[in-house]
């Protein structure tokens, strides 16, 4: 049988995480330190942080900037214009949570 291509699967695959969608959610309102990330999510591991942040990265949708000549350097977490087209879609879906979870009760 033929696979089928379907563009919610490349999009799931982009976000696919358990904390993506949160990190982006996050990042979409400023730039943010590393340290502050990690602050927000302290029931991730420090691993998980720096793999979802790498994997974000490479995939365009996250920027990361390093500032300072020596340690410890200033890590900082921005949202690219590409990146920025898949926020109101998560927001969307984290509303749609809200609004299931409440009807569900």
């Amino acid at each position: 049988m033929p696979v089928i291509y379907s563009p919610i699967d490349t999009f799931l695959q982009v976000i696919k995480g358990k904390y993506k969608a949160k990190i982006l959610i996050y990042l979409s309102a400023k730039q943010r330190r590393y340290s502050e990330i990690k602050r927000k999510f302290p029931q991730m591991s420090e691993r998980i942080l720096i793999k979802q942040l790498k994997e974000l990265e490479q995939q365009g949708i996250i920027s990361k900037t390093i500032t300072g000549h020596k340690p410890p350097l200033k890590v900082q977490y921005s949202i690219t214009g590409y990146g920025s087209t898949v926020c109101p879609i998560l927001k969307q879906m984290w509303f749609w949570g809200e609004q299931h979870e409440l009807q569900a009760r």
